[in-house]
């Protein structure tokens, strides 16, 4: 199952004031959907700010691999013992994905787009 980075999100309590300190250390803002900043870092990679309140124990990232057969890798996962937290695929419309938290709680989704 090959997979690549697709993006990264951070959740922050207050969007103006993190998109300020991304602006500062050198990222250029990108368009805005609701709460999402998109974020231009270079390279193929996303990386977005995301506010919003987050649920105790929630992971504060999430990094998205892209799959080419989100269906294939969620089944050769599951042969391996590896569950999605969340038993949903979400699509949006322009991706859909799944949900992983690791050992230690982080969020890893598997992402496929439309070609």
């Amino acid at each position: 199952m090959a997979m690549q980075v697709d993006s990264v999100f951070v959740w922050v309590n207050d969007l103006e004031t993190s998109l300020n300190w991304y602006e500062t250390i050198g990222f250029t803002a990108g368009p805005r959907y609701g709460p999402w900043q998109s974020m231009e870092v270079g390279g193929e990679v996303a990386f977005a700010l995301h506010e919003g309140i987050r649920e105790p124990g929630m992971s504060t990232s999430v990094t998205a691999f892209l799959v080419e057969d989100l269906e294939g890798s969620i089944q050769r996962l599951a042969e391996q013992g590896i569950r999605p937290s969340d038993q949903e695929i979400t699509d949006t419309g322009t991706a859909r994905f799944i949900t992983f938290a690791d050992p230690d709680g982080n969020e890893i989704q598997l992402l496929e787009r439309p070609e």
